[in-house]
């Protein structure tokens, strides 16, 4: 969310409290909402305000949405009351209380998840983000009993023609900051029980935040017999800050152990398996998605007591073409969102999955 800045003698909540509802001729629901987005400003009676905000009828849907967002940010546990509180929400508060409710709620809200799809017309992305906050739920808690994961379309091994990439441990000073900016995703996330590596392949880093009951036989006995959060990716965001981006999922399935790396909307980036070593190490081979847009990539993890190894190849460019807006002819009033794959070389595009 942008930054902006308000005089101080705006700085008053009836005058926010009327900005966020679009009752003030000064004052817009952005600039209310990125004041109380700013931790830095002092306003009293924030958390107030976020909540009455997200319950409201008479502010709209999107404002609603972003006061939940960041309520959840900064008072985790009034994020989840007033998620599950929700009464006849449009579909951009159900979104936002859909992932309020996969990162920071109980088991029970998988309930609470079914309740607010069932209490709105449940779009496709609606079905797909409740799916996915069940999921996350199940993995949290490690929850039983899920259905098998679908399986889905992956890139092949970029192999030599690759960008080779290796991870390394990050400082103690740099992993301090990136603990910290996953609890701003997990609050829950202690320290002592991650480890923090960096891997850079391409202009960015990107941190890996690992369990570190990855490295030994007990607890990895424990950990892969029921869904589990293995970690969490974190990379540069467009406001210049660090955030998690991608999540590392494990289950059990009929077939071993699968892994999945999805975006924190639930799409999925990479997918493989994991599988035991001799003596006490895992391994895990993922690969891309195929997916428009998507480099081939290949990831290899092991780990065992002595520590964990990350490396793989990845190429520079996307394998499958990213989607682009069709272009309209003038005065053509039919629908412009449909996507095609972009065209190369005057060739026509070849059918991808997605």
């Amino acid at each position: 969310m942008l930054s902006l800045d308000l005089p101080a003698a705006q700085l008053q909540r009836d005058i926010i409290a009327a900005a966020l509802r679009g009752a003030s001729k000064t004052v817009t629901a952005q600039e209310a909402m990125s004041v109380l987005s700013n931790i830095a400003v002092d306003l009293p009676g924030r958390e107030d305000l976020l909540e009455e905000t997200v319950a409201s009828h008479d502010v709209a849907d999107a404002t609603r949405g972003a006061a939940l967002g960041v309520l959840a940010k900064m008072a985790p546990a009034r994020a989840v009351t007033a998620a599950r509180n929700l009464r006849d929400p449009g579909e951009q508060v159900v979104l936002s209380a859909l992932t309020t409710l996969g990162r920071l709620g109980e088991p029970s809200d998988v309930g609470t998840v079914t309740g607010l799809v069932d209490a709105s017309e449940m779009s496709p992305v609606v079905a797909t983000r409740a799916d996915f906050a069940r999921t996350l739920l199940a993995h949290r808690f490690g929850v039983r009993g899920q259905a098998e994961p679908t399986p889905l379309a992956l890139m092949p091994d970029p192999g030599s023609t690759g960008v080779p990439f290796v991870a390394r441990d990050t400082g103690a000073t740099r992993a301090s900051i990136v603990l910290a900016a996953v609890r701003d995703w997990a609050p829950k996330v202690l320290a002592e029980a991650h480890i923090v590596l960096d891997i850079t392949c391409g202009k960015q880093p990107t941190y890996l935040v690992l369990r570190r009951d990855l490295l030994g036989e007990p607890s990895q006995d424990h950990l892969l017999s029921t869904p589990a959060v293995l970690g969490y990716g974190l990379s540069v965001n467009y406001q210049r800050t660090l955030s998690v981006a991608l999540l590392i999922l494990c289950r059990p399935a009929a077939n071993g152990v699968v892994v999945q790396v999805t975006r924190t909307t639930g799409e999925p980036v990479f997918a493989g398996a994991l599988e035991r070593t001799a003596g006490s190490g895992l391994s895990a081979d993922l690969y891309a998605v195929r997916r428009p847009g998507a480099p081939a990539c290949r990831i290899r993890g092991l780990a065992s007591e002595t520590g964990v190894e990350i490396f793989g190849h990845s190429t520079r460019t996307a394998a499958v073409p990213k989607r682009v807006p069709e272009r309209r002819p003038e005065g053509d009033p039919s629908d412009a969102s449909e996507l095609r794959p972009e065209q190369h070389q005057g060739k026509p595009p070849s059918t991808q999955e997605s």
